[in-house]
C-alpha cells in the first residue's frame, strides 16, 4: 500500500513535453501536459499519473473535489528576507514621486536596510517565517530568496541565515550584496564593491549560505562595467550568477548575463529582441516580472511574446518585496502574465512551474509532476487550467502537497 492517491481531478498538468526537455521555450512554452486521472505518491515522491494511479490502495486520500492539479508553483525571483513593509512610498508614488526619486530622498532600498539592520535574529527570522507561510497559501512550494537589504558582511550573512528555516517551503538562497551602495559608502563605491567581491561573497560560499550571486545593473545601482565586475566575484567564490537586468532602462544587463553565463536575466523590460536572441544561444533564462510592472506602472514591458516566438524560455516570479512588488500570490503574476504581456494562460502555467524550476535550478526534482520527482503538487478549486489566470483577486488553491506530505489540506 502506498501512502497518498490524489483523486476526482477535473484536470492533471504534469508540465511536461514529449521527448523535449525543459525549460520550454516556443511552442514548447505551453506545453502544460494536459491529462486526467489522479496521482499516486509514495515516500515522498510521484509514483505514477493518469487513470491507473487513481486505482491504487493508499493510506491517505486527496479528494481534487473536480479541480485542478497542477506543479507546486516556483517563484524564482523574490526579496523575502525583510522587516517591515513601505506603504508610505506606494502613497508617494500615486502623488507623482518617481522610484528613482523616492531613492533619492533616502527611501527605497535603503530604507529597508535601516529596518532589517535594526532587527534582532528573532525578528528577522519572524519576519521570513511569515513570509514562507504566505507562499504557501498562495500554492508556492519553492522560492528563490535574496539577501540585499543588510549591504554589510555581518547582515548579508545574518539574512542568508535566517533563510535556513524548518519550513514546507523550499528555499533556494541567492546573496544580492551588490543590491545598492548603503549609505555609509556614499562616495566610496569602489570599497564597497571590493566589499562584496572580496569579503562577503567568499565568507557566504565558504559558510553554504547561498548557491546564487546577483546584482542589481541599473542607474542609481552598479554600471554595467561594475555588475560584471561582481558577478565574475561572486562565480570566482564558486556562487552562479544571475542579475537584475534592464528594468528602469537599457542597462546593458541581460548581455552582462550572457558573457559571464549567468542561469538567468530578470526583468527586461527594456530588453530587445536582439538581446533576447543572445540570451537564448547563451543559455540564459529570461525571468519576468510582471508584478513589479504592475505595481510601479510602468508603460514600457517586455517583448514577451517576440521573446517566446524566437524560442528564448521565458520564467514567471513574483518579484516578491516591500517596495516595488508586495504580492506573493502566483495566480495574480499568472492573469498580469496574460493581460500584460499577452502570454497565454498555458504559457503563465509553464513559465510558473517547470521553466521557474529550470530559473532556480531545481527542475531536476520539482516544477513537473513525473515519475521519480518529488511529490509537489497542488489542488485549485476551478475545473478548468484557464480559470487559474481568469478568476483575479482571489486565491483558487485549496490544497498543497510537498514532498508527499498534505500541508495544507482543504478547508472542512
Amino acid at each position: 500500500m502506498i501512502d497518498l492517491v490524489v483523486r476526482n481531478a477535473s484536470q492533471v498538468l504534469t508540465c511536461t513535453a514529449p521527448e523535449v526537455r525543459p525549460p520550454f521555450g516556443g511552442k514548447e512554452q505551453s506545453a502544460i501536459g494536459l491529462t486526467k486521472g489522479g496521482i499516486a505518491i509514495d515516500d515522498g515522491r510521484i509514483l505514477e499519473v493518469g487513470p491507473g494511479a487513481e486505482k491504487l490502495d493508499a493510506r491517505e486520500t486527496l479528494d481534487a473535489g473536480g479541480g485542478v492539479v497542477l506543479p507546486g508553483f516556483v517563484d524564482c525571483h523574490t526579496h523575502a528576507v525583510f522587516v517591515g513593509q513601505r506603504a508610505d512610498e506606494f502613497e508617494d508614488r500615486a502623488r507623482g514621486l518617481s522610484y528613482e526619486e523616492i531613492a533619492r530622498r533616502g527611501g527605497g532600498i535603503r530604507s529597508s536596510v535601516k529596518r532589517l539592520r535594526a532587527a534582532d535574529e528573532d525578528e528577522l527570522a519572524a519576519a521570513v517565517r511569515l513570509h514562507l507561510d504566505r507562499f504557501l497559501e498562495f500554492g508556492t512550494t519553492t522560492i528563490e530568496a535574496k539577501s540585499g537589504y543588510g549591504l554589510s558582511l555581518e547582515d548579508e550573512l545574518r539574512s542568508l541565515r535566517a533563510l535556513r528555516q524548518d519550513h514546507a517551503v523550499e528555499v533556494v538562497r541567492t546573496c544580492l550584496a551588490a543590491h545598492t551602495v548603503p549609505p555609509e559608502f556614499e562616495g566610496k563605491r569602489d570599497a564597497y564593491i571590493d566589499l562584496v567581491c572580496r569579503q562577503i561573497f567568499p565568507a557566504v560560499a565558504e559558510e553554504g549560505l547561498a548557491e546564487y550571486c546577483d546584482v542589481f545593473c541599473e542607474a542609481g545601482a552598479f554600471t554595467f562595467d561594475e555588475s560584471e565586475r561582481i558577478l565574475r566575484a561572486g562565480k570566482l567564490a564558486g556562487l552562479r550568477p544571475r542579475i537584475h537586468a534592464d528594468q528602469l532602462s537599457r542597462s546593458g544587463g541581460s548581455r552582462i548575463a550572457c558573457r559571464v553565463g549567468a542561469i538567468s536575466a530578470d526583468h527586461l523590460e527594456y530588453a530587445t529582441r536582439e538581446d533576447a536572441r543572445a540570451m537564448k544561444e547563451a543559455g540564459v533564462l529570461a525571468v519576468l516580472l510582471p508584478a513589479a510592472n504592475h505595481f510601479l506602472d510602468q508603460e514600457q514591458r517586455p517583448v514577451a511574446r517576440g521573446i517566446i516566438s524566437m524560442g528564448e524560455p521565458v520564467a514567471l516570479a513574483t518579484d516578491f518585496n516591500p517596495g516595488t512588488s508586495p504580492t506573493q500570490s502566483m495566480p495574480l503574476v499568472l492573469n498580469l502574465a496574460v493581460v500584460r504581456y499577452k502570454m497565454t494562460v498555458a504559457e503563465a502555467i509553464v513559465g510558473a512551474t517547470v521553466n521557474a524550476a529550470c530559473a532556480a535550478g531545481v527542475q531536476g526534482r520539482v516544477g513537473s509532476l513525473e515519475p521519480g520527482k518529488s511529490a509537489d503538487l497542488i489542488v485549485c478549486g476551478v475545473p478548468d487550467y484557464r480559470e487559474l489566470a481568469y478568476w483575479f483577486g482571489g486565491n483558487p488553491v485549496r490544497a498543497v502537497v510537498k514532498r508527499g506530505r498534505v500541508v495544507r489540506p482543504p478547508a472542512a
